[in-house]
C-alpha cells in the first residue's frame, strides 16, 4: 500500500510540475499600436496609404493594416476607408489625426491636406480646322486632383508648333490663321509642369450663303426690252463677303421673261408683264431674287454729262437714263446705242467699254453723243479743246508696297491750254523690270522683294509719265476705323489696313488684305471689289476684325450698336453748277444714339429730273441740262430732306 501511495504522489507530483510549464508559454498581448506614412501631407482628391504595426508584450510586431478598424478625427477634411487608405477631400491647415484601433488598443498619425493640384489640361475646341485669316479663340481646362475644374485660359502659357503658320497670344490663347496648312498644328496650353495640346488644321473659308442684292421683297422690276446687271455675294464662315458675281453660275427659270448671261449675271427683259426668279448657284450653295417685267414703255432719255469738255486723246463716259410711262426712271446705258455725230468723237458700244466717248481727232469743235432706245433719243453735247498733250504726272510718283500687294497709279494730262484732266483710263502703263513688278491698266503688283526701284511709265500721245516702286517686306498691319470702330446694326464702315513696310514707310493695302470677322453673326467684312474693308453690322454685339496679308496680321475691334437711323443729311444742300460740270453729294446718317456715320456709299441716291442732272450710286451727280433737280437718298426706310442742284 505504501508503495501505491508512494506512486499516486510522483504521479500527482508530474501533473504539477507540468500544469506550472504550460502556464508560463501562454499568448502574448498587444501592448500598442504604430501607425505610419509615407505621405503625410497630400492634396485635396488624393490618397495616402497608412499602416498599422502591433507591438506584442514578447517583443513582436505584427502588421494590423488590414484587421485595424481604422477612422478619421474630421471625416469632412478626409476619409480612410478599411485597409488604411486615406482620402483628403477639403484642404485644411491643420492635421487631422488618423486612429486604428485593435480591440482597446489605438495608434495615431496626422494628415495635413493641402489644396488640390493640377492634373491635367483640355484644350478646346480639340483638332478644328478653321478658315484662313480667321482668329480663334482657344480655351484651356485644367483637372485637378480633387476632380475640379477651372479655366485656365487667361494664366496658361499657349504655344504653337508653327508660327508661321499659326500665331497665338500668350496669356489668352487666341489663334491668327495665317496660312493654309496640310497636317495639323499642334496647340499648346502648359501650366507649371502640366500640358495639354491639341490639332488644328487650316483651310480655305467655306461657302455658307449666296446674297443677291435685289430691291425690296428681294424684287427688281424693270421695262420691257432693258437689261439688268445682278450681283451675287458670297458669305462665307470666316465672317468674309465676297463678290461672286462672275463665279456663280445664273439661271432664269422663265425664259420668256428675261433671259440671263449663265457667267456674267445680266439679265436681258424679253416679255412685258412677266416674272421670272434668277438664281445664282455656286456648288451646292444657291441664292434667289424676283425680276419682274413691266409695261412700262420709253417716255425720254436724259444723256449726261452735257456741256463737258475733253482734252484731245482724253476720254469722257456718258450715261444714258431712260424715263418710262410709269413714271419710274432706270439706268438704261448698257442698252440703248451710242452714236456721235462729228469725227472729233467716237463712242464704244463694246462690252467693257459702252457709252465711252473719246476724242480721236484735233478739237475746237462739238460733238452730239446720243443714245437711243425703241425709238426715242436722247442726246448731249461733248466739246472736244484744242488743247495738246504737254505733260504727264504720275502719282503717288515714289512708293513702297509688298509682295502681292497692289498699288494703284494716277495719271493727270497737262494740256497747251493749261487746263489738267485726267486721263488714267487712256494712258499705257508699263514696268521696265516686270521681275520686280507688273503693271495691268494702272494696277501695279509687287513680284519679288529688290532694293532697286523699279520705273513704271506712263504714255499717252507721245509724253511720258514715270512713277518708282520700291518691293520690300511687310513689318507690320494696323486698321483704322472711323466712329472709333463703332457701327449701327443695318449700316457700314470702312475700315482702312495700312501696310509698314521695312524702311518704315507705310501704305495703303485695303484692297489686298483678306478681311475677316470672328463673329460673322454679329458682322462680316467685305472682300468684294469697290467694297473692300467695308464692315456690316449685322447685329448688336462686338467683334475682332482682322487683316491679313503676306504672314503679317492686323487687329482691330469692331462695335455693332443697336442704335437706329434716325435722319439723313444731303451736303451740299444747294449747290449751283454750270452745265458740263460735276458735282459729289455726301450723305451724312445722325442715328438715335445721336452718332453720326458717313452714308454716302450705301444710300439709294435719285434725282427728280433727269433731264437736268443724273446721280450715280456714289453720289456724283452728271449735269444733263439747265435747271433745277432735287438730289433724294434712302436708307433703311429713312428719307432725307431733299438738296436742290441748279445747272446753268
Amino acid at each position: 500500500m505504501k508503495n501505491v501511495a508512494l506512486l499516486l504522489a510522483l504521479v500527482l507530483a508530474d501533473l504539477l510540475t507540468a500544469c506550472s510549464s504550460g502556464s508560463s508559454n501562454s499568448a502574448p498581448t498587444l501592448t500598442s499600436i504604430t501607425v505610419t506614412t509615407q505621405t503625410p501631407s497630400v492634396a485635396a482628391g488624393l490618397t495616402s496609404q497608412f499602416t498599422a504595426t502591433g507591438n506584442y508584450s514578447n517583443n513582436t510586431t505584427q502588421d494590423l493594416t488590414a484587421t485595424a478598424t481604422w477612422s478619421s478625427s474630421n471625416t469632412s477634411v478626409a476619409t480612410i476607408a478599411a485597409g488604411g487608405l486615406a482620402k483628403g477631400l477639403v484642404a485644411n491647415p491643420n492635421p487631422i489625426t488618423i486612429t486604428a484601433t485593435m480591440g482597446s488598443t489605438t495608434g495615431t498619425s496626422s494628415l495635413t491636406v493641402t489644396a488640390a493640384v493640377l492634373q491635367s489640361i483640355a484644350v478646346t475646341p480639340a483638332n478644328d480646322t478653321v478658315p484662313l485669316g480667321t482668329n480663334t479663340p482657344f480655351t484651356a481646362t485644367g483637372t485637378y486632383s480633387d476632380n475640379s475644374t477651372q479655366d485656365l485660359t487667361a494664366t496658361a502659357t499657349w504655344t504653337s508648333s508653327n508660327t508661321a503658320q499659326a500665331s497665338i497670344s500668350s496669356p489668352g490663347g487666341v489663334v491668327t490663321a495665317l496660312a493654309l496648312t496640310s497636317t495639323a498644328i499642334t496647340i499648346t496650353a502648359t501650366s507649371g509642369t502640366v500640358s495639354g495640346n491639341t490639332g488644328l488644321t487650316i483651310a480655305n473659308a467655306t461657302l455658307t450663303s449666296i446674297v443677291i442684292p435685289s430691291g425690296p421683297q428681294n424684287t427688281v422690276t424693270i421695262a420691257n426690252g432693258t437689261s439688268y446687271q445682278f450681283a451675287a455675294y458670297g458669305i462665307y464662315n470666316d465672317g468674309s463677303k465676297r463678290n461672286l458675281t462672275n463665279k456663280v453660275a445664273w439661271l432664269s427659270s422663265n425664259t420668256n421673261a428675261a433671259t440671263i448671261g449663265p457667267a456674267t449675271g445680266r439679265a436681258q427683259a424679253v416679255g412685258a408683264g412677266l416674272s421670272t426668279s434668277i438664281t445664282a448657284t455656286l456648288g451646292s450653295v444657291t441664292g434667289m431674287a424676283t425680276l419682274d417685267v413691266s409695261t412700262a414703255t420709253i417716255q425720254s432719255i436724259a444723256v449726261g454729262p452735257s456741256g463737258a469738255t475733253i482734252a484731245p486723246l482724253t476720254a469722257q463716259t456718258f450715261t444714258a437714263i431712260g424715263t418710262f410711262s410709269d413714271t419710274t426712271t432706270q439706268n438704261i446705258s448698257q442698252d440703248v446705242v451710242w452714236s456721235s455725230n462729228s469725227p472729233v468723237a467716237t463712242i464704244s458700244n463694246t462690252a467693257g467699254s459702252i457709252g465711252v466717248a473719246t476724242a480721236v481727232a484735233p478739237g475746237g469743235a462739238t460733238a452730239t453723243i446720243s443714245a437711243t432706245f425703241a425709238g426715242t433719243t436722247g442726246s448731249a453735247s461733248l466739246i472736244v479743246s484744242t488743247a495738246t498733250l504737254s505733260s504727264i504726272t504720275v502719282a503717288p510718283a515714289t512708293a513702297t508696297l509688298a509682295v502681292n500687294a497692289n498699288l494703284a497709279l494716277q495719271a493727270t494730262g497737262k494740256f497747251s491750254d493749261g487746263s489738267t484732266q485726267s486721263i488714267t483710263t487712256v494712258s499705257t502703263f508699263t514696268s521696265l523690270d516686270t521681275t520686280i513688278a507688273t503693271v495691268s491698266e494702272n494696277i501695279v503688283t509687287g513680284e519679288s522683294i529688290n532694293p532697286n526701284p523699279v520705273t513704271i511709265n506712263c504714255t499717252l500721245g507721245g509724253q511720258i509719265g514715270t512713277a518708282t516702286v520700291t518691293v520690300e517686306g511687310f513689318t507690320a498691319i494696323t486698321i483704322t476705323a472711323p466712329n472709333k470702330g463703332t457701327v449701327a446694326e443695318n449700316t457700314s464702315i470702312a475700315l482702312t489696313a495700312t501696310g509698314t513696310l521695312t524702311d518704315g514707310t507705310t501704305q495703303n493695302i485695303t484692297n489686298s488684305v483678306l478681311w475677316t470677322s470672328s463673329n460673322p453673326s454679329l458682322a462680316t467684312m467685305s472682300n468684294s471689289s469697290g467694297s473692300y474693308g467695308w464692315a456690316n453690322g449685322i447685329a448688336p454685339g462686338s467683334v475682332t476684325v482682322i487683316a491679313a496679308f503676306g504672314g503679317q496680321v492686323g487687329v482691330a475691334s469692331l462695335n455693332v450698336t443697336d442704335a437706329t437711323l434716325s435722319t439723313i443729311t444731303i451736303t451740299p444742300a444747294n449747290p449751283s453748277v454750270n452745265l458740263g460740270a460735276r458735282q459729289q453729294f455726301s450723305a451724312k446718317g445722325t442715328l438715335s444714339d445721336l452718332s453720326t456715320e458717313d452714308l454716302t456709299q450705301q444710300v439709294t441716291w435719285t434725282s427728280s429730273d433727269p433731264a437736268v442732272a443724273i446721280i450715280n450710286s456714289a453720289g456724283l451727280a452728271l449735269t444733263t441740262g439747265t435747271g433745277s433737280s432735287s438730289i433724294g437718298a434712302a436708307l433703311n426706310g429713312v428719307t432725307a430732306t431733299s438738296a436742290n442742284i441748279t445747272v446753268f
